[in-house]
């Protein structure tokens, strides 16, 4: 029967793979979308990414009709079935609204100068970038068809022009090789007074081949002396105000860009809960030194000088150096599990405060852990081939408030 309808007929189908619609299969819970540093965890379930349309088949089978010259006898062969299933175009509008800004940065050329020991850069020597959004929608709608959790993110990548010093140059120092970011929008004016004067100590900095770097020993005391202001730390169960709060910031960048590069991280503490300058969730790198410290080794071959700045909200380093081109890097993760409940509020009475006045030590916070995994592959010595597991357990903490009370009257010995 059908050979007798296509002998009779000049007709051109596509016959295309079957797709599954959403009503055909079950939406994966959630999918995270990740890129440099940044992470989105999408919940499917409350997203609109679907629409209604008509699919032809022939004889039950899907097709795309491209030409015909008989269309009324191609017609009576067709079917034609509503089905529900995802629209790219949603897809990619939700990811140029979105994500896409988040993630646009023009690109900022810099020239590296040295006059004796002082060095200075001219411009932020940071890639420019945007999203491939095109590409990124593909992937989305491949992803949730396919049950899968993770995607990187493409973007398209505009590099920098770098000006290096011929001086810095004969050491090695030939080209960018790394960065760090992070994110402390929401902080107080002291606290953003402590990031900036923290990454200034660093500006500059060049950590010498075969060196382990030492977080605490290039940002020297930290004190009112030094420039920095009041701002609340993680002390135990509290959170107080001390001198160069905030400076956790630095030390997470720092971390960060030390990642990027693929060096080996010789001390790294997480933080006693999840904190949220902090994010991705999990790559932060908490610091109060000499006690808890962050420390890696230049194995690079050459030295490495470091740039430090701000734009925005956002805090930057990054590493100029030899490229170690045997080796690549790669993040893998976020794994979260294991979450707590916040304890119950936890309330002290105090007599050091004036009576009825209340301040918090602390705010209300789920717990649960958390692992990002490294993968370092070195092309010839395979055998140095290493997986680094970033793991972090983070507490519950309750919303903690100090009320203040009157004093109790003293008792004499004799009574009242």
């Amino acid at each position: 029967m059908i050979r007798k309808i296509l002998s009779s007929i000049l007709l051109i189908l596509i016959f295309i793979p079957f797709s599954a619609n959403a009503d055909e299969f079950e939406l994966p819970s959630h999918i995270v979308l990740k890129t440099d540093f940044k992470i989105w965890e999408l919940n499917l379930r409350n997203m609109d990414f679907f629409a209604d349309y008509e699919k032809s088949a022939f004889y039950n089978i899907p097709v795309n009709i491209v030409d015909s010259y008989n269309q009324d006898i191609v017609d009576k062969h067709l079917q034609q079935n509503k089905k529900h299933g995802f629209n790219i175009a949603k897809i990619k509008e939700y990811l140029d609204e979105k994500i896409a800004p988040a993630l646009l940065r023009e690109k900022g050329d810099v020239i590296i100068s040295r006059e004796d020991e002082k060095i200075t850069f001219e411009g932020s020597g940071l890639y420019g970038r945007h999203l491939d959004t095109e590409k990124a929608a593909f992937m989305l709608k491949n992803a949730i068809e396919n049950n899968i959790e993770y995607i990187h993110l493409p973007l398209i990548i505009d590099p920098p022009v770098v000006e290096i010093d011929k001086k810095l140059r004969k050491m090695g120092i030939i080209e960018p090789i790394a960065y760090g970011e992070s994110d402390f929008s929401g902080s107080t004016y002291n606290r953003i007074h402590n990031v900036e004067t923290g990454l200034a100590k660093f500006n500059g900095h060049i950590i010498a081949e075969d060196e382990e770097f030492v977080f605490g020993e290039t940002l020297g005391p930290v004190d009112a002396s030094t420039g920095y202001r009041k701002e609340l730390v993680i002390k135990g169960d509290k959170t107080v105000p001390e001198y160069g709060g905030g400076l956790c910031q630095v030390s997470t960048t720092a971390f960060r860009a030390a990642l990027n590069a693929a060096l080996p991280i010789t001390e790294r503490h997480f933080h006693s809960y999840s904190v949220s300058y902090y994010v991705p969730r999990g790559l932060d790198s908490t610091v109060y030194p000499p006690t808890v410290n962050l420390r890696f080794i230049n194995d690079t071959g050459a030295p490495i000088l470091i740039q430090t700045l701000t734009i925005g909200k956002k805090a930057y380093y990054n590493f100029y150096g030899t490229k170690t081109k045997d080796r690549e890097a790669h993040l893998i993760g976020p794994y979260y599990s294991n979450y707590r409940s916040a304890p119950k509020d936890r309330t002290v009475y105090t007599d050091d405060l004036e009576p009825g006045k209340t301040k918090v030590l602390g705010h209300r916070v789920s717990g649960f852990n958390s692992s990002w995994f490294q993968r370092v592959d070195y092309k010839e010595d395979k055998e140095k081939s290493f997986l680094y597991n970033i793991y972090s357990r983070y507490q519950a903490r309750p919303n903690y408030y100090l009320i203040g009370e009157e004093k109790a009257k003293e008792v004499s010995e004799d009574g009242y």
